[in-house]
């Protein structure tokens, strides 16, 4: 670095520090006076001033906000969690009402039913290709119940146990085409034999009834007729919904609707013991009704 060029830098950094201290002399005599230097300083300094409080405020407000998002989604969330537990009790509560309400139901059936009865369980279904229900699992097994033994809800007839192993058995469902019941229409009093119709796709059971003295219409209500010492008399087993003619002889076909909904039984009742015949129960019903002679108290 030559001589001159250090010269001219001292005598620069001389003049900047003589007029620095000048500016702040005069500042300090009058600190209300703004100088030139003063005001050029605060033109430019003022816009940058404002500029960086403004991001400043800016900054400040999105993070309030980002504070505020974040309590309102953690909330929302212990909002969601609350609201799903809620719902979790709820239905809960529903099924274990409803189970109630079953077992209720076959206390009623088994008080009306003139034979032993046993509560079981549905652990299990096999379903087929339709998800249809196929066979039911039930809780009970051997020492309890036998093949054979009617399988009965409070909305009509289930079917019967197929097979007993171990602490479980199995229904033949009343729609089984291996099944077949007994029944009566009780408007026209025509019997006939339930089979199951083995559809796939839907449930249903077909019966032949003779014509035209035991014609049957759309709508009327098949129930067991008692006869072969398996089934009570008179239990729902389906309605009818569709009536046929056979090709050959005097027969109606008709399509029977089950009275039993297979996919949401959860508790059914055995019968362990065989009810009483119908011709006995019908004899019965007929003692019980007539009046004995002589004076008849009034009820």
């Amino acid at each position: 670095m030559t001589t001159a060029r250090k010269v001219r830098e001292t005598a620069l950094c001389a003049m900047m520090l003589v007029g620095s201290v000048i500016v702040l002399r005069g500042s300090a005599r009058h600190p209300s006076e703004l100088n030139a230097v003063d005001r050029a300083v605060l033109r430019v300094s003022s816009p940058i001033q404002g500029m960086l409080a403004g991001i400043g405020r800016w900054v400040r407000r999105g993070g309030q906000r980002y504070v505020f998002v974040v309590g309102a989604a953690k909330e929302n969330q212990q909002l969601r969690e609350e609201n799903a537990k809620l719902k979790a009790e709820l239905l809960a509560a529903q099924r274990q009402a409803g189970r109630e309400r079953d077992l209720e139901k076959l206390l009623g059936l088994s008080s009306k039913t003139a034979a032993e009865t046993l509560a079981a369980h549905v652990v299990g279904a096999d379903t087929n290709a339709y998800f249809r229900v196929a066979r039911l699992r039930l809780d009970r097994g051997e020492g309890e119940v036998k093949p054979g033994m009617a399988v009965l809800a409070p909305e009509g007839v289930v079917g019967s146990v197929s097979r007993v192993y171990g602490n479980w058995c199995d229904v033949l469902l009343a729609v089984d085409p291996k099944s077949s019941i007994d029944v009566v229409v009780p408007r026209t009093g025509g019997k006939g034999l339930l089979r199951g119709a083995g559809a796939r796709d839907r449930y249903r059971a077909t019966v032949e009834f003779e014509a035209p003295a035991d014609a049957v219409k759309e709508g009327d209500l098949v129930v067991t007729s008692g006869l072969g010492g398996t089934f009570p008399r008179d239990f729902p087993v389906g309605k009818v919904v569709r009536v046929g003619k056979r090709d050959v002889g005097l027969f109606q076909e008709a399509d029977i609707e089950p009275a039993v909904d297979f996919t949401r039984l959860d508790h059914v009742m055995i019968l362990v013991a065989a009810p009483p015949p119908a011709e006995e129960e019908e004899t019965t019903k007929q003692k019980r009704v007539e009046p004995a002679r002589g004076v008849v108290p009034y009820r």
